[in-house]
This record gives C-alpha cells, structure tokens and sequence, in this order.
C-alpha cells in the first residue's frame, strides 16, 4: 500500500466522521494523516548527502558495462538511501538487476555497476537520492552531481574484426624491411617451428640443410603507420537516416582502430574540424565527441611515403585516392537493404 491510497483512506475515514460525528472515525483519520505528514518530515530531515564522488574509467565503448566506485561521507542520517543516475542521461545502472544502488547507514563506499548506452564525453553526472524514511513514504528526494574521478569518454561501438582481416587489408605494405610481418624490425635469430607459427616466415633454405622446419624470429621495431580518415557528405547530413549512418560508421572507425592498436600498428585519426581543416590525431578521444558537419571539405591526400590510409565516409566518397567505405543514410531508413562492397549498410560488421 502506497502513500496516495493511505490518503485516500484517511479522506474516507475524514467525511465518514464528518457525516456521523463519530469521534473514533476522527481518530483513525488524524492518526493516517499524522503519520504521513510525520513519515515525509523525517525522511526529508534525514537526507543529508555530502561528499560525493564517482570513480570511473577513462574510456568504454557504448553498449558495454563497467564497474565504477561511488564514494560518500554521509548520505541519509540512521536511514538507508537509493542513488542512481538521472533518466535520460545514456548511462543506465544494473545493480543485480536494480535500477537503484542501495547507500546503507555505515557505508562510504560501493561499487556499482553502469551500462554506457549512448556515444559521448560525460564531464558531469546528474543522479538523484531517494531516502524513504522509516514507514517507506513520501519518499525524500535530491538531485545531486558527484564528483567524477575524470571525465567518462563513451565510444562507439566495437564490432567483430579478426586481425586477418586488417592484415589482408593492409595488402603487405609494411614499414619495415621487405619480408618481415608487421610490428616486427631486424632479424633475431633462427628457431625451430612450433605450431602456431606464420608459415610465412619459414626459413626454406635452413628448413632443407636441417630437415626440420625452420623460421625467422624477429625483433620488436618496425611497425605500419595507419591514418583512418572520416567525414560527411555535404548533402547527406540532411537526409533521413543520418544519425544511424553516421554512428555506424563511427562504429567501423573505432573497430579498425582498436584492431590496428592490438597489431601494433601505429594508428592516426584525421577528420576534419569547425574551420574546415583537418586534423590528424592518435587520441582516440575524438570519437566520443564527433558530430555531424554538414560541410566537411575533401580529405587531404598524405604526401608521405610507407602510410597506409582508408577513409570512411558518410555518403558518396569525394573521390578520395584511398579506399573508402560509404555510409549512406537512405540504406538506413526503411527496410534494411543489401550492400555490398564498399558501400556498407545498416547491422554489416567487418569480417571476422
């Protein structure tokens, strides 16, 4: 029984008198009302938050959860309290399946757990506090921001791409010498083959003096340079679809991103900024704050020798000399269409 349908019963209880004069009936109506008005004074006397912080991790792709620690000095006076984000905010709580993180009187610390649900740099949090008091009614609450650790960088989405993949993709042009993998620098020594190893670096001429298989052990030096390129179509940020499309592709930039990262590749985002130039960085950041420009000028073409580059991009492609993919917002709108090789639609992941 909530605290409406105690009101309801205490009005009832109200004109009941009113109408018989009965005194007891006067009685049980003051006690409902006394007690409501009783149980709403404490639980806004109790709450009392102060000192809150939330510590948080500096990056996770959106879809995902992580742990967080929410720390306090004082929460709600002798009562326990509920904290959670604010609705809408794209970062939800899953306390073992609650919507709600339980503060008890002796803690100062808890570790919770938030789904990051929407793409974006989150330098504040608003959350609010319940605290019910001690009939559990007319619940007191407080909107507060804790203080956050650091701000919270909430990327795309990573999709399925196997490092096959970007190695067939990257089509052989290392850095490095000619003959050795990626990632790799001088020649180490020789060994013995083990299972597992890239038949590639099978050394053929000491494999038939020995009779055992042989390969090429190499040290950690050279390694490719990658630039991942993304922009928009001047006219495509209009059309219905764009914002599907244009997460989507943030979606792709950030997997190859990742990928090339774990390859240890070197890997450069350029994109272009608010004044039409463009900007090449390694800071993975930039991904969480993108927006749509509905004037992205044609990307530059790197001069540089040994850079392997693929562009992404939302619409049809400027001409670019690099291999591009196109997000093009009408493939998301309506049902799903199929396409095929560079032109990518809505739910296409990468090849694992």
């Amino acid at each position: 029984m909530d605290e409406v349908s105690l009101i309801a019963i205490g009005l009832v209880f109200f004109l009941v008198a009113s109408n018989t004069q009965t005194g007891w009936v006067y009685l049980m109506s003051g006690t409902i009302f006394g007690a409501l008005i009783t149980s709403w004074l404490f639980s806004r006397r109790a709450l009392r938050p102060l000192g809150f912080r939330l510590w948080l991790p500096a990056h996770v792709p959106c879809g995902h959860g992580f742990w967080a620690t929410l720390s306090w000095s004082q929460s709600a006076l002798g009562f326990a309290s509920f904290w959670s984000p604010c609705p809408g905010l794209g970062l939800t709580l899953n306390q073992q399946g609650r919507s709600q993180a339980l503060l008890l009187p002796h803690q100062r610390e808890l570790r919770v757990w938030l789904v990051a649900e929407r793409r974006g740099r989150y330098a504040r949090m608003d959350s609010e506090l319940v605290c019910y008091g001690p009939l559990a009614w007319f619940a007191a609450r407080r909107s507060l921001q804790p203080q956050l650790s650091q701000p919270l960088c909430v990327l795309p989405r990573r999709l399925e791409l196997g490092s096959q993949k970007l190695r067939a993709w990257a089509g052989g042009q290392w850095s490095g010498r000619r003959g050795q993998p990626a990632g790799q620098g001088d020649l180490r020594r020789l060994r013995d083959y083990q299972v597992g190893d890239d038949v590639r670096w099978i050394h053929w001429a000491s494999s038939a003096r020995t009779g055992e298989l042989v390969v090429r052990e190499f040290s950690a030096g050279a390694t490719l340079d990658v630039v991942l390129c993304w922009g928009c179509a001047p006219l495509s940020v209009t059309q219905p679809g764009s914002e599907a499309a244009f997460e989507w592709m943030l979606s792709w930039v950030y997997t190859f991103f990742v990928g090339a990262k774990e390859l240890g590749w070197r890997v450069h985002l350029l994109h272009s900024q608010e004044d039409g130039s463009w900007l090449q960085t390694e800071q993975v950041d930039s991904l969480a704050s993108a927006s749509l420009k509905p004037d992205s000028p044609p990307p530059p073409w790197h001069p540089e020798k040994g850079l392997r580059r693929l562009d992404f991009w939302l619409g049809p492609a400027p001409g670019s000399q690099a291999e591009c993919f196109e997000f093009h917002p009408a493939d998301f709108t309506g049902p799903t269409q199929v396409c095929s090789g560079f032109r990518v639609g809505p739910g296409r992941e990468p090849s694992p």
